[in-house]
């Protein structure tokens, strides 16, 4: 409330008056008012609200001396499409680290010479690696991939020392139906 006897809150009155007329002594005028329509959106969900919930879960965590012949996991089949899995190395000496189909890694045991020829046309592998770690994404029409790990060609294999590999896979764990209906 303004008192109109005191010359200050006259003053601020004529100002506030100035601004909403459009009238008086500043130079800034309004013409007319702008018709301004605002419209409030609620965004909900109301298709496949229950989305399904992925946490990673150790499918192998391993020491074991480098041998020539491959080590890792064999047959594993993901549980969705596109599952993310995580590999993580840690070796005394230069190391390959690839996932390949179950059938390719199953003959590699038989003829360790036939490696190269195998990894041409796979995207999933590390070369030469001491320590890493990597994800890939595999997909269900793939069928049962195995991880591979070997001393690279012409790499010391130390006699006393261990690699260490561990692998995590994204896997459902809630809401799974939801992921099984999206293939």
């Amino acid at each position: 409330m303004l008192d109109p006897t005191d010359k200050v809150d006259r003053a601020v009155g004529v100002g506030i008056a100035t601004v909403l007329t459009g009238q008086g002594s500043l130079t800034r005028r309004f013409d007319s008012p702008n018709d301004v329509h605002v419209q409030y959106y609620r965004w909900d969900c109301v298709e496949n609200c229950v989305q399904p919930e992925f946490r990673w879960t150790q499918q192998i965590k391993e020491k074991y001396k480098p041998h020539v012949v491959s080590e890792g996991i064999r047959g594993f089949t993901p549980d969705h499409d596109g599952e993310q899995v995580s590999i993580k190395l840690k070796s005394p000496m230069p190391m390959l680290v690839a996932m390949l189909p179950s059938q390719i890694a199953g003959q590699l045991h038989l003829k360790p010479e036939t490696l190269e020829s195998a990894l041409e046309k796979n995207a999933c592998q590390q070369r030469g690696v001491q320590s890493s770690q990597f994800s890939v994404h595999l997909h269900l029409g793939d069928g049962p991939q195995s991880l591979i790990v070997v001393p690279e060609a012409g790499a010391n294999v130390p006699n006393h020392k261990k690699a260490e590999i561990e692998m995590l896979a994204a896997k459902c764990v809630a809401n799974c139906r939801m992921a099984e209906d999206k293939q």
